[in-house]
């Protein structure tokens, strides 16, 4: 009999607390008050750390997802160097990597057309005198060019 009143008191405590449960807000997205680096479409584009963030609007719902982040180097930091570009035809990320008592900064940029296929910055080249920007695929330990896109200079 003790224990049946002892848990009816318990259960009596328990609900007497237990009013309209307040709801955390939730919390906002990094990007929510930013304007975007660029907008392609219904996708706006935003530069994180070293890497890239896409938001699809699709009917009201936006979805974020990161479709670039720079290749880890060993004891390396890295800071972007300015926001987005887009020329057009490619979307350029310019990153600074400062390896660890090293100094300085060994920039990077990195590139992609269809945000799947990403490609790094690898110097100049020249074809028939004219100057080329040339770009490897990330990751190949190729020394030779995938691509390259003539220099126009204004």
């Amino acid at each position: 009999m003790v224990r049946l009143l002892f848990i009816l008191m318990a259960c009596a405590t328990l609900t007497l607390g237990c009013g309209e449960v307040e709801k955390e807000p939730l919390p906002t997205v990094w990007w929510a008050n930013l304007k975007p680096d660029i907008i392609i479409g219904n996708d706006a584009f935003y530069a994180g750390t070293c890497s890239i963030t896409r938001v699809t609007n699709s009917g009201g719902v936006k979805t974020e997802s990161i479709i670039f982040e720079v290749p880890y180097s060993f004891l390396a930091t890295c800071n972007n160097v300015g926001p987005l570009q887009y020329d057009g035809e490619y979307i350029i990320l310019n990153v600074c990597e400062m390896t660890f008592g090293a100094g300085g900064c060994g920039g990077g940029s990195y590139r992609s057309a269809d945000f799947e296929r990403w490609e790094e910055y690898i110097g100049v080249t020249w074809i028939n005198s004219e100057e080329y920007e040339a770009w490897r695929k990330v990751g190949s330990t190729s020394s030779k060019a995938d691509s390259v896109k003539k220099v126009v200079k204004e």
